[in-house]
């Protein structure tokens, strides 16, 4: 086991150098110095050979996730961010930077580029902040906005009314999972996605306050901690996302907080919490990012055409309802491939498990493939348009304000090249993969009765895993490459 928790510490240590992106901001091709397929099978021995040395040197079967960890509040170095000032003001500038983002999509320009909310929604927020749960920390549970103001609110009202609560923290029953998270995140997802002028200003402002007003009806109905836990998307979503970082927080014995280093992706080996709903989560994150890379593809053209002629009667939002639809059919083609294969698992092992118990084992394997892609496909959105934040936070309304001098601060679109691009794209997946093979077969030595049936149960899984490696190679390709 030490021998592989070294080996994703330098994994971690590759994925975390400069990476990759998609279209997304991103002008120039490339030229792939040997044909793509030769990467591709490439990438998808790599994967294979991790699988191999998986069977071969993890053999001991562990009852519990033990991993080792310390600290970092106990080290001078790092015991000041666990002070009640400093989090106080961390927790206040989310506020002020939540308020600013609605403020200026009332009232600010309606111009995309020289209003903030555009930017802090979709790159800072959506792309910039899954990267540091993903990679650090889950960050989002600490700077959430919408927790912060009910907290605040709470403390008011105890205030006004001692002994009184705000929230009449009504019983929220088991029985919903995330469901809710999940319907949730599919709106959010259609909205990056498939909404049309998804980058004007107030439409933004108009989605983020009906999102607001859901979450503080939802903290004021069942409580605060039980909505942010099943109910709130993004706190379930980065939540999940912070299991591959490299830190955690928790509380010790005595009930201090302690903020604890450890290995990346040992988060993920815990699998007691999932339900059903929880699996249709996960595959749905996986689904979505994979769904928006594919709409930079050829072939996805072709598809949106025939899909198209389908709906054509509908009229003039045809094209509108073609894109939702397949928006909504690639969630379930993921769900159902995803079964399809623990069926296939349960059958090459022998288990006495069911198909659902193997769903819900191993579908946090899933995540560090969601995280590669992830970064895979947003790296350059996030570092070369993200260079918008730059001016804008000097003029968040577009009203001609320089607050902080960096108004005129222009773009540089050379900070990412196209061949550093390609390279890093190949390992964020190849990693992510490997990542993915190791927690699965960790938890197949578990879960089952023998070595030898984890063993045959992770064929079908490394199947699964090196066919996606492979496509997703293949449709990252597609917008650097020029098709």
């Amino acid at each position: 086991m030490s021998f592989f928790i070294r080996g994703l510490w330098l994994a971690a240590a590759v994925v975390f150098l400069p990476t990759i992106a998609s279209a997304h901001g991103f002008g120039q091709r490339y030229d792939l110095p040997v044909p793509l397929g030769l990467f591709m099978l490439g990438a998808g021995a790599s994967v294979v050979l991790s699988f191999l040395g998986m069977g071969l040197f993890v053999r001991k079967k562990q009852d519990s996730v033990d991993y080792p960890s310390c600290d970092l509040l106990t080290s001078p170095l790092f015991a000041w961010m666990g002070n009640r000032v400093f989090l106080s003001v961390i927790r206040v500038l989310s506020v002020v930077l939540f308020c600013v983002t609605l403020v200026a999509g009332f009232w600010g320009s309606e111009n995309p580029d020289k209003n903030i909310v555009p930017t802090m929604v979709w790159i800072i927020w959506w792309v910039g902040l899954a990267y540091v749960c993903a990679l650090a920390g889950n960050l989002w549970s600490l700077v959430n906005p919408w927790s912060v103001i009910f907290s605040w609110a709470e403390a008011l009202y105890k205030k006004i009314k001692p002994g009184a609560s705000l929230s009449p923290a009504q019983p929220f029953s088991e029985r919903p999972g995330v469901w809710l998270a999940v319907g949730l995140f599919l709106w959010f997802a259609w909205a990056e996605i498939v909404w049309p002028h998804n980058d004007l200003p107030r439409n933004l402002a108009v989605a983020t306050l009906g999102y607001s007003i859901i979450t503080w009806a939802g903290m004021y109905l069942y409580g605060k901690d039980a909505w942010l836990e099943r109910g709130e998307a993004f706190s379930i979503l980065f939540g999940v996302m912070g299991r591959f970082s490299i830190t955690e927080a928790r509380t010790s014995g005595t009930g201090r907080s302690e903020w604890r280093m450890r290995p990346p992706a040992v988060g993920l080996l815990n699998t007691d919490d999932m339900s059903n709903s929880m699996v249709v989560f996960v595959v749905l994150m996986l689904a979505t990012v994979s769904f928006d890379g594919f709409t930079e593809t050829p072939l996805w053209h072709q598809i949106r055409a025939g899909l198209y002629e389908v709906v054509i009667w509908i009229g003039r939002d045809a094209l509108l309802v073609a894109d939702t639809i397949a928006l909504i059919a690639a969630p379930g083609l993921f769900l159902g491939v995803y079964y399809l294969f623990c069926m296939l698992m349960r059958a090459m092992s022998g288990s006495t498990l069911s198909t659902g118990e193997f769903a819900r084992l191993f579908v946090l394997s899933l995540v560090p493939i969601a995280i590669g892609y992830h970064v895979a496909h947003y790296f350059s959105f996030l570092f070369i348009q993200g260079q918008r934040i730059i001016p804008l936070l000097s003029d968040p309304f577009g009203v001609g304000w320089n607050l902080w001098g960096t108004a005129s601060y222009k773009i540089d679109i050379g900070i990412i090249g196209a061949k550093a691009t390609w390279y890093a794209s190949i390992a964020a997946i190849v990693i992510g993969h490997i990542c993915a093979v190791y927690l699965a077969h960790v938890t197949a030595l578990r879960a089952l009765e023998n070595r030898f049936a984890a063993v045959r149960s992770q064929y079908p899984m490394l199947v699964l895993m090196v066919g996606y490696t492979m496509v997703s190679l293949w449709i990252i390709a597609q917008p650097i490459t020029g098709g």
